[in-house]
């Protein structure tokens, strides 16, 4: 609105200062329309401001003071068109002698302090109708899924049957995971004869990834597996989560052989708090590469009754691909869809306006009383 405002003033004042070289008694309306451009481009000026303070949006909390705005228009109009009417005329005798040439000087001294004076009332009214920035930021969901992952950290998971061997193939494939889930808590438990809470459910995925590269075989014992005990570690730590979904991760590539709690009661103990466990086995059959065992390693019924019991799924991974491909699968499985809320601030940002006004209308009191100082 402000820049159409300012090209139609701009010409205007080109068309009428084309028309004054040519005909004397348009230096008149010369004068009216420098005087708009003027006033525009100072109003250009305070809009452009408020755009920038306001990051792009803008608005009014009290527009209807915007309806005073007609006020100084209708003041500009009577001055210009109608002063003479009010005003008694001299009779000057040598009045013909006199230059009539059109004077900078003298339209700036009848009508400059009059101009700041409207641009003020002007600014002033847009600052009582209180402009304001508005900023919406979108909170991202309260509540989303809380995960624990179990990684097996026994001495069979240096075993080079996944690349670069297992361990390290569970560590790049949790990480990858973590990474996707933006909203939801996870947290981290390593086991292989005794089971350890690394990490409790966190919303610091950043820092959970660092924790999941650094983790090594032996940061526990890693003789024997006790998956019973990891599993009792983990619904531990999630029974008295009030997310909406809750699952175990449990990821092994060994039976249980060690431990204190028996795997099926700590799945039992899981799905009476609301559980699922996904158990992944990770290790290639017998024969599948050079590198496999000569004898399976995986109980996959003990896994797969684990799962059953938590109403989870149970997947086996022959290779660090399948593994990211497993995870992968339950990401999609597990995901939520969450309505996304809008906060919007509002920061006011009249106080421009009313400096540069009150800066205006001290300057056309300064000009009045100073340089254009009119002798009665």
């Amino acid at each position: 609105m402000f820049s159409t405002l300012f090209l139609i003033s701009l010409g205007l004042f080109i068309l009428s200062v084309l028309a004054a070289g040519f005909v004397r008694k348009y230096a008149r309306f010369t004068t009216m329309a420098l005087l708009v451009f003027f006033c525009t481009t100072l109003l250009l000026m305070a809009a452009m401001l408020a755009v920038k303070l306001s990051g792009g949006t803008f608005s009014f909390l009290n527009p209807l003071w915007l309806v005073l705005l007609a006020l100084p228009i209708l003041l500009l109009v009577l001055r210009l068109f109608y002063k003479g009417s009010f005003a008694k005329p001299l009779d000057y005798p040598l009045a013909g002698f006199l230059k009539q040439d059109f004077s900078l000087y003298a339209a700036a001294n009848r009508h400059l302090p009059l101009g700041l004076t409207l641009c003020a009332l002007v600014l002033f009214i847009i600052a009582l109708a209180r402009p304001v920035s508005v900023n919406k930021t979108k909170l991202p969901p309260t509540q989303g899924i809380d995960i624990m992952m179990i990684i097996d950290g026994s001495a069979s998971m240096n075993n080079k049957d996944f690349f670069p061997n297992r361990f390290v193939a569970a560590q790049k494939t949790a990480i990858h995971f973590i990474g996707k889930r933006f909203n939801d808590r996870i947290g981290l438990v390593v086991f292989a004869k005794d089971a350890s809470l690394a990490a409790p459910l966190t919303l610091d995925h950043d820092a959970l990834k660092e924790l999941v590269a650094t983790l090594y075989i032996g940061i526990v014992n890693p003789q024997l597996t006790a998956i019973g005990d990891a599993l009792g570690v983990a619904a531990k730590h999630l029974k008295d989560s009030s997310a909406k979904s809750k699952i175990i991760l449990l990821l092994t590539d060994g039976s249980n052989n060690a431990g204190t709690l028996d795997p099926l009661l700590a799945a039992k103990a899981a799905a009476a708090y609301g559980i699922k466990v996904y158990t992944i086995a990770t290790a290639s059959p017998p024969g599948t590469n050079a590198f496999s065992s000569h004898e399976d390693e995986i109980d996959e019924g003990l896994l797969i009754n684990i799962a059953k019991e938590t109403d989870g799924a149970f997947y086996r991974a022959k290779n660090e691909v399948e593994l990211q491909k497993i995870y992968d699968k339950i990401n999609e499985m597990e995901k939520t869809d969450f309505n996304q809320t809008d906060i919007v601030s509002r920061t006011d940002i009249y106080r421009p306006f009313l400096l540069l006004g009150t800066a205006l209308l001290l300057l056309a009191f300064a000009l009045r009383k100073l340089i254009f100082i009119k002798v009665p």
